[in-house]
């Protein structure tokens, strides 16, 4: 039952005061127009409490932006949107379409660094997140005294003599509620044995970001990915002001789970003084047995301020080195892996307050 205004509603109560639930909530499909965006699908979801936030088909089904009543909680980086024709696959030019937001899906044979792997050229965080979808759906509809927003589509990684991976990805949120929920079904439909690579880059921005902003995550142990990242080791918890030198630092955790086998960590930001309440945060939660590691990259430099947290089965220091570290996976043909996340946001001191009283111990 919908929590809306303050009070809960049947279905009835709802059906009885609107025409049609697009006035409360929904999903309006468009394509994006001018510049290097031209041409993008969209999903804009409505749903129906202040939580807004749009899917990309031609992007991997990935979402660039989420807000709550008006306040924008990820990052935008200075790229926008771009479609997926401008893709440069080549070493670091990546960057040139990483569009931050949400959710920015890394993978499915290469994450991380750029590497040399027998005769392949491995760029950056590899394909699947410049990858449009096939067979795109989306719905809002009743179910039971629920009024359910989703949607879906599938991509795939192919290439003649080599991997068919074929990544099919469900969003949903139910009207009323904060939580954003996804799942991914990768089935490799190849003849072969294939690298198997993948992490979710979740992109938190300003307000949300800011000076008193902390890290909420219980860690079973953390480590810095490099020399300069260990500088801050002390501080991986605490953020700053945006910095005009600042060089990225980098930090790998081990997340202890609760007693059903999920992990959760989230930024939160108590000082953020806003009209409906005091204090918001973002949360993530994932499951160990699927994502072993999560990814934090810390970014405060000017017009690149944002840190992410990233659930992944790797590291990032890309394929060759994975291998050589003894963690690359492997997907088997007709092998099928499935993954469920979540993405919540957090509104109050007790909300907050809740989410870190809840951390496993």
């Amino acid at each position: 039952m919908p929590r809306l205004f303050g009070r809960e509603w049947t279905r009835t109560d709802l059906t009885q005061r609107v025409g049609d639930m697009s006035q409360i909530a929904g999903i309006r499909a468009s394509r994006l127009e001018g510049g290097r965006a031209d041409g993008v699908r969209a999903l804009d979801f409505t749903c129906g409490d202040g939580l807004r936030f749009t899917v990309l088909p031609d992007r991997c089904m990935d979402i660039p932006t989420l807000e709550y009543r008006g306040v924008p909680l990820v990052w935008a980086t200075r790229n926008g949107i771009v479609a997926p024709s401008y893709f440069e696959p080549e070493g670091s030019a990546w960057l040139r379409s990483f569009f931050g937001g949400l959710l920015t899906t890394c993978g499915l044979t290469q994450v991380g660094q750029p590497c040399v792997d027998g005769d392949e050229q491995l760029g950056l965080h590899g394909r699947i997140g410049n990858t449009p979808a096939e067979d795109v759906w989306a719905h809002a509809e009743w179910q039971g005294e629920d009024y359910v927003l989703s949607a879906g589509g599938t991509m795939r990684e192919t290439r003649v003599y080599g991997e068919d991976l074929h990544l099919s990805r469900r969003i949903r949120v139910r009207m009323g509620e904060r939580t954003i929920e996804l799942h991914d079904r990768v089935e490799n439909r190849g003849s072969q044995v294939s690298p198997f690579m993948i992490l979710y880059h979740v992109n938190a921005g300003f307000p949300l970001l800011g000076p008193e902003t902390r890290l909420l995550i219980a860690d079973e142990d953390v480590q810095a990915k490099d020399d300069h990242s260990r500088q801050g080791l002390a501080d991986y918890t605490r953020f700053a002001a945006a910095e005009a030198d600042w060089y990225e630092q980098n930090y790998w955790h081990r997340v202890r789970a609760d007693a059903t086998g999920e992990c959760q960590a989230a930024l939160v930001n108590e000082a953020l003084a806003l009209p409906f309440a005091q204090g918001l945060g973002l949360a993530v939660r994932w499951r160990r047995d699927q994502l072993w590691h999560l990814v934090q990259w810390k970014q405060l430099g000017v017009g690149d301020y944002t840190t992410a947290i990233e659930p992944a089965n790797c590291h990032t220091l890309g394929r060759v080195r994975e291998r050589e570290l003894g963690t690359l996976e492997q997907i088997a043909p007709g092998e099928v892996r499935e993954f469920d996340l979540a993405f919540s946001v957090l509104v109050g001191h007790d909300e907050i307050a809740a989410f870190e009283l809840a951390l496993p111990r």
